[in-house]
């Protein structure tokens, strides 16, 4: 089993670095994929973002047989509804989840990188039904600003890392 990962305006470096997280932290291999969006899917031209439950919804026709979970990546800055913008999005206990990159940004590429792990790591770790956690430095910690997403790990805490399949 797999955890594809595919890329929408996001360099190919940070990819592979993605990849790379995924694999040392969940223990699965990762596969990459291409997957085309209808274009504007979810963006509202107002706003000026994508619509997150949009792009998640499109993602989750998308099933491949050796699939455990996927995840799209995104360079464009994503919302829900009630929420000024959204680091992520994923289904609670199933295969799909969606990351914004675009406020992750920092020049310092190693910043921006470990941000980037740190909301794939609790998307993924929503996908495998765990919910937020409170333990100082868990990536489960739930993030609402880059201080909060720089506070965390990008490992899960004893409690949250028992509940993880192992591959």
């Amino acid at each position: 089993m797999f955890i594809y990962l595919v890329g929408y305006a996001v360099e190919k470096r940070l990819l592979i670095a993605v990849g790379k997280n995924i694999k040392e932290v969940f223990g699965f291999d990762v596969r990459f994929s291409h997957i085309n969006l209808p274009p504007s899917l979810g963006y509202d031209v107002q706003r000026k973002q994508y619509r997150a439950r949009d792009l998640l919804n499109y993602l989750s026709r998308i099933y491949y047989p050796d699939m455990l979970k996927l995840v799209g990546l995104f360079g464009f800055d994503m919302y829900e509804e009630g929420l000024n913008f959204v680091f992520g999005l994923s289904q609670l206990g199933g295969r799909h989840a969606v990351v914004s990159v675009y406020r992750l940004f920092d020049k310092r590429e190693k910043v921006f990188f470990e941000r980037v792990y740190k909301e794939v790591n609790h998307e993924l770790g929503h996908t495998f039904g765990l919910l937020h956690c409170k333990r100082p430095g868990c990536v489960m910690n739930f993030s609402n600003s880059l201080l909060e997403v720089d506070a965390k790990g990008k490992f899960f805490c004893e409690k949250c890392n028992k509940i993880l399949p192992k591959p």
